[in-house]
């Protein structure tokens, strides 16, 4: 069936006045400055959705576009107010581009619209000249005009009520303020219309949201981003029109977007870049772009026309359902290229426009967005851990998170596609609470750089155990903003002898900073010797100058850290008012200091966290830390010195399993670098055998626990290759039962016991069952022995285990392939595009990722098998528990 396609709303005159490079007539430059006007708003979705459906043959490209009925190619009938100015200058294509790159135009300067004209602005239209016949309407709310004017919105609008003519799917895109006009009142009429409702889809930016009265954090954690909007969308009454809305959309500039279903999947998917929060991306990118939202929209749009093609010729229920994810993936990848490509290369041969062929392109054949989609469970407010979006990636696990903490450490930030990481530098986290407070303190300093009069310094407070890393994360957040040469000074308290050694130590300070560039200083164990020093770093903090003699000294601008050597957390260090502490901590002038810092940081380092407990004065550990693992990971990758996503870190899978698993490292980040340098072979690798001794080990972690966790999968191992040959018998088994199914052909189609089974095929069949455990413990595994009798859980938790491997199936299937290649490879085998088993070449002897998708399955398949095969050698899977 053919499809229709509707596109109305506010259209907007763009004047744009492209800069040139001819300051004086007789300037030898051939660009020169020029002014272009063309048709924005409405019109520019018009033509993107008119790129969209050209070639299509199931949708009618003719008079359904509304605006082709329209008037407003007459540019002159449109009045000032809804003409827009700008400047467009050539710009660099990113911060890394030289001088003498290409450069793109895009806007330096927005000089807003024309005068208001007095009084609502009628289209000159008759809205019978619009075509009305359209299955699909698309409605661009700009906040001007079309929302008041009746007589031009198309005719199946205005006869909604009157004869229950209306279009299939309704696609509204509205600007501030929102659910406001009579547009919206009449749409509002069928709130309880459960189809209408079902079928109209609303988009909307959160810039736009947070112009009214609501609190949308930005920039800290998109898990904080999603939170308080959904809370906002539940409780303020600003939003209740919102909340209405069936299909819902919020996109938050070009970093990702929400959509909350709420017909009878009741679902919510965030559209996201993991690596990037809201207006991060394309910082580097001076200039801004006009039109994204429109390009936002038209991914939107090419979503729902593919679903309707979809349900047209595939009637299956799973057909039916709607999926807008891509389509919202589509429309952020669209407004980045937007982005990026500007109005074109700044070129005297070719005029400047919006790149609508190009975008369109975008859209249509975006195969890898860079985006990630994730599910998002209802919230309950009741649970003390905080909310994360890593636990809907990774299947509802409770425990630490070892299984994604091995393919971090193996294979690097790559990996954490589809979960909220923060990259400062050399420092990776993907903790929500470390990631926010980095993020905090990250604005911190980027508002004191460029806003700040630098009268006083910047002051932060950091805390954290002994070998945390407390200076790092400051330093590497410090050279992004302020540069690679940012001058650091570091003065530990505890050494001084006098406050003339303060004095010095802000002499040298003031002096770095009359410089020119703002330096970072680290005070180090400042809550030393009973909290001392507190009192004589108050007018430095305050007032940005010291006294010496009578003579008063300003410091200039700079940040101030100050690192805690006896208190690990901000709470152990400022007691509550209610303490018994607080009044010594009040004589020692902590409250004032306290009331000087702008901002703390609690560092986590290798360790799982620490709670301190004021009753007790001592502190307990933190169940609800689940990515301390991940952390390890992290460090051991930077100080193995494996860096960027194609490098792999070579590392003996039960070492790996060890430095994950210790409980802990008794100086932190210090000891597990030292094991690091210690056992790091010549060539890069980390082996058991390389380990240093025991007494050198015991200084930094429980040796005998750290040896039985390099020996956890020992047991099994040793019973695959001698005691229990059934797992190879059933692996063996399992692959001609398979191949019997699917009609393969079989070379040795044979048992595995029979003589004319040759060793090497059967050897194969062991190394395997071998790698079972390695490969599990990808997504959190292990292999244990089944205890005796059967329990009335099995069953359940042999459930859970198969639902946990069906949903990390690709990361398991691809994992058992490399370890398939890789025995394969170390016993002389090599690829070729026929396989010939005589001279050792197989065909399959590639990376997972190209394989067909029938040999893709097979891998699927052996992993699916892994519960029922081991259990025939009276083992079973478990979750991995945290014990050594």
């Amino acid at each position: 069936m053919t499809k229709r396609i509707l596109v109305d709303g506010d259209v907007i005159v763009d004047h744009h006045i492209f800069q040139g490079l001819r300051p004086f007539p007789n300037s030898t430059e051939k660009l020169g400055s020029q002014i272009s006007t063309c048709m924005g708003g409405a019109s520019l979705l018009f033509e993107l959705c008119r790129g969209l459906c050209q070639d299509e043959h199931n949708i009618d490209t003719q008079a359904p576009f509304g605006l082709l009925n329209k008037n407003y190619r007459e540019i002159e009938n449109i009045p000032s107010h809804r003409r827009a100015y700008a400047v467009w200058s050539p710009c660099k294509k990113n911060a890394k581009s030289k001088d003498d790159d290409p450069k793109v135009w895009r806007v330096t300067q927005m000089f807003g619209y024309g005068s208001k004209v007095e009084g609502v602005e009628k289209n000159p239209e008759n809205a019978t000249t619009v075509s009305d016949a359209a299955e699909v309407v698309v409605l661009d709310d700009a906040a001007l005009d079309y929302r008041f004017d009746r007589t031009a919105w198309p005719a199946c609008l205005n006869r909604i009520d009157v004869d229950g003519t209306r279009p299939e799917w309704i696609v509204m895109k509205m600007s501030h303020p929102l659910c406001q006009g009579d547009l919206w009142y009449e749409l509002r009429k069928f709130s309880n219309d459960k189809k209408f409702m079902e079928n109209f889809i609303l988009i909307v930016s959160a810039s736009d949201l947070r112009r009214s009265e609501v609190m949308i954090s930005q920039g800290r954690s998109w898990e904080q981003t999603v939170e308080d909007l959904l809370a906002e969308l539940q409780i303020n009454p600003e939003l209740t029109e919102l909340h209405k809305c069936q299909h819902l959309i919020v996109h938050f500039e070009s970093e990702g977007a929400l959509w909350i279903d709420s017909t009878e999947n009741s679902s919510r998917h965030l559209v996201f870049d993991s690596g990037n929060l809201e207006g991060k991306w394309g910082n580097d990118m001076p200039g801004q772009v006009l039109g994204r939202s429109s390009c936002f929209a038209a991914g939107v749009v090419s979503a729902l026309l593919e679903h309707l093609n979809v349900k047209d010729q595939d009637h299956t229920p799973e057909s039916q359902k709607l999926d807008l994810t891509r389509g919202i993936s589509n429309g952020l990848a669209a407004m980045r290229m937007l982005k990026e490509i500007g109005f074109g290369v700044v070129d005297s041969k070719a005029a400047p426009g919006f790149p609508v062929s190009e975008i369109v392109k975008k859209i249509k054949n975006n195969e890898e967005s860079g985006f990630s989609t994730v599910s998002i469970a209802k919230l309950s407010p009741d649970d003390k851990k905080p909310w994360t979006l890593i636990d809907g990636n990774l299947f509802d696990i409770k425990l630490p998170l070892f299984g994604f903490a091995r393919q971090v450490a193996r294979y690097g930030p790559k990996v954490l596609n589809g979960i909220p990481y923060g990259k400062f530098g050399s420092l990776f986290t993907v903790d929500r609470r470390e990631l926010e407070s980095l993020n905090g303190i990250r604005q911190l300093i980027d508002d004191y750089v460029k806003l700040d009069d630098g009268k006083k310094p910047l002051s932060i407070g950091v805390f954290g155990p002994p070998g945390a890393g407390k200076s790092f994360g400051i330093q590497e957040i410090a050279k992004g903003i302020l540069g690679e040469k940012t001058p650091f000074l570091t003065f530990n308290l505890s050494q001084f002898r006098g406050q003339e050694m303060l004095i010095g130590a802000l002499h040298q300070v003031r002096d770095e900073a009359l410089k020119g560039k703002p330096p970072v200083v680290f005070w180090d164990e400042f809550d030393c010797g009973g909290l001392e020093w507190l009192q004589y770093l108050l007018a430095p903090m305050q007032d940005g100058a010291f006294l010496e003699g009578q003579i008063t000294h300003p410091i200039g601008k700079c940040i101030f850290v100050f690192a805690g050597g006896t208190r690990y957390t901000m709470q152990s260090f400022s007691p509550d008012k209610s303490s018994a502490k607080y009044d010594d901590f009040k004589l020692k002038k902590g409250p004032d200091f306290v009331s000087r810092l702008r901002g703390y940081l609690d560092v986590l380092g290798p360790n799982p966290r620490q709670l301190f407990d004021p009753k007790t004065n001592g502190y307990d550990l933190d169940a609800t830390d689940t990515c301390f693992p991940i952390r390890r990971a992290l460090l051991l990758r930077v100080m193995s010195k494996v860096y960027g996503d194609k490098a792999v870190l070579r590392i003996d899978s039960g070492l790996l399993n060890a430095f994950l698993k210790i409980k802990e490292y008794k100086h932190g980040a210090r000891s597990l670098e030292t094991i690091v340098k210690l056992t790091i072979g010549k060539k890069g690798g980390l082996m058991r055998s390389n380990l240093p001794p025991r007494e050198q080990m015991a200084l930094h972690v429980d040796y005998d626990c750290f040896m039985r966790l390099i020996q956890q999968d020992m047991q099994f191992k040793t019973a695959c290759k001698t005691i229990t040959p059934t797992l190879a018998q059933s692996i063996h088994q399992f692959y001609l039962d398979l191949a019997k199914k699917n009609g393969w052909k079989v070379k040795y189609d044979m048992l595995f016991n029979d003589p004319q089974l040759p060793a090497e095929i059967k050897d194969d069949n062991v190394a395997a069952a071998v790698r079972i455990p390695e490969v599990l413990s990808l997504v959190g595994l292990q292999v244990a022995l089944r205890e005796e009798g059967a329990t009335k859980d099995e069953g359940k938790n042999l459930a859970k285990i198969k639902a946990h491997i069906e949903h990390h199936l690709e990361i398991l299937a691809e994992a058992e392939h490399n370890g398939w290649m890789g025995h394969k490879v170390r016993n002389g085998w090599r690829y070729g595009e026929q396989r010939d088993d005589r001279n050792k070449i197989h065909n399959c002897l590639k990376k997972y990722n190209v394989l067909d998708l029938e040999d893709k399955e097979k891998d699927r398949d052996a992993v699916r098998n892994y519960p029922e095969i081991i259990s025939k050698a009276g083992y079973t899977i478990v979750f991995e528990s945290e014990s050594c």
